[in-house]
């Protein structure tokens, strides 16, 4: 009886010796606020036919990053942009110039309140210069230059704009609208109809979205993930534990660690997405040298878009200019170092990470669309002033002083183009 008293013992001081630690961890990860809410990020988008997916009209909410870099109030307004909530409908005053901005998330920027945004800030700049202007945001998050196309086809129009920018993000522009690099970065998912080419290089026009026939024309529907069995239990430690919302997404972030536990669920749902998918995120190969067959692809769909892009605009009575967005590996070296260091099959491949830039510059030369390239200015302000970062370190998208740049470069570019002036 002795030994078995003694044996209970033990146990109960192993076990005292793991949970209060723990315990400790749990309380001081809450008293010091670390971990994002339990709850899940509002939803702001629906599915549209012609789109993809938009913003509903009127939804919103918090917004915050796994790994709490943020909490951002979002509103999306009664015409489904984030963006002025008295902008209700499509007649603005005459005087105003009239702004139209066709970008991804980096529009969308769900990361900083609307006021901190760079077309805001580029606004206020513009204002302040004695240029009343309307600024009509139609960014929406995984957009690809195609929907943006769509989308000036389909509501920018309306807006009659003075002035049309699209936003390029160098590192995923060219693979989210072209279908074979596309498809695979969503692990075989299809959510959205795709532009092609013809045999004599013409662009064609995708037929709207009809999930039924999405797998149609040889796409293989994506395989089913393996059981999850953990994802309960994950689900539970994410409504009950800070320690674990705090912990679960760093622990993703080691490749070995997401492999081993992220398939079972145990890091949560996106986790197991991540697990199963290739660890290299395919946009990053939009820098390596020489291309390969499918990025020469992208990039001669991505002419042809951007000539169809300057034509449609154009026909409008809008002028069009393109705002190079570089990527966050790009200002900050140290951060592509961190990529390579965690892949080390990309070790062996020649890179370029000015690449996009050059090739994208090439085909805006070719079509006479001006274009401000914002990598250089971000480089510089990287180095002049290392202590106000410009991106999120987890995130990846623009901090406040980051959407400050490119607001003030936006505007002064409008502003040297004589673009200022309504009907001019």
């Amino acid at each position: 009886m002795k030994r078995l008293f003694a044996l209970l013992g033990k146990i109960l001081l192993a076990l005292l010796g793991t949970a209060l630690p723990i315990l400790a961890l749990e309380l001081t990860v809450r008293l010091l606020g670390f971990a994002p809410p339990p709850i899940p990020n509002p939803n702001i988008w629906q599915s549209d036919p012609d789109l993809g997916w938009k913003h509903q009209p009127n939804s919103g909410g918090v917004f915050y990053s796994s790994y709490n870099e943020y909490q951002t109030e979002v509103q999306i307004n009664a015409l489904g942009l984030r963006d002025d909530l008295s902008l209700t409908g499509y007649d603005i005053p005459p005087e105003k110039l009239r702004l139209l901005v066709l970008a991804d998330s980096f529009g969308e920027a769900l990361q900083v309140p609307l006021e901190e945004t760079f077309f805001k800030q580029a606004q206020q700049m513009l204002e302040e210069k004695g240029v009343p202007v309307q600024t009509i945001n139609t960014g929406v998050g995984s957009y690809g230059t195609d929907q943006e196309l769509l989308m000036f086809r389909q509501e920018g129009v309306k807006y009659q704009p003075d002035v049309t920018l699209m936003f390029f993000f160098v590192r995923n522009d060219t693979a989210n609208s072209y279908a074979p690099l596309e498809i695979v970065r969503n692990g075989g998912s299809v959510q959205k109809s795709y532009f092609r080419l013809d045999d004599g290089g013409s662009l064609v026009y995708p037929a709207p979205f009809d999930p039924a026939t999405a797998y149609a024309n040889g796409v293989e529907k994506p395989k089913e993930l393996p059981p999850a069995p953990m994802l309960p239990v994950s689900d539970w430690f994410f409504l009950h534990s800070d320690l674990y919302r705090w912990l679960a997404p760093r622990l993703a972030d080691i490749p070995p660690v997401l492999h081993a536990l992220g398939p079972g669920g145990l890091l949560g749902g996106e986790a197991r997405i991540r697990a199963t998918t290739p660890d290299v995120p395919i946009p990053f190969f939009v820098y390596q040298t020489p291309m390969n067959d499918d990025w020469q692809s992208a990039w001669a769909l991505m002419d042809a878009l951007m000539a169809e892009t300057k034509r449609t605009v154009e026909a409008s009575g809008s002028k069009f200019a393109v705002v190079i967005i570089p990527a966050k590996e790009q200002v900050y070296p140290d951060r592509w170092a961190q990529t390579l260091a965690k892949n080390p099959a990309m070790q062996a491949l020649q890179w370029d990470m000015t690449l996009p830039n050059k090739t994208l510059a090439k085909i805006l030369q070719r079509h006479d669309i001006p274009y401000v390239d914002l990598l250089p200015v971000f480089e510089q302000a990287a180095q002049s002033q290392p202590e106000e970062p410009l991106y999120f370190v987890h995130d990846g998208h623009w901090t406040s002083a980051g959407h400050a740049l490119a607001g003030k470069s936006v505007a002064q570019f409008l502003l040297d183009s004589g673009w200022t002036a309504r009907g001019k």
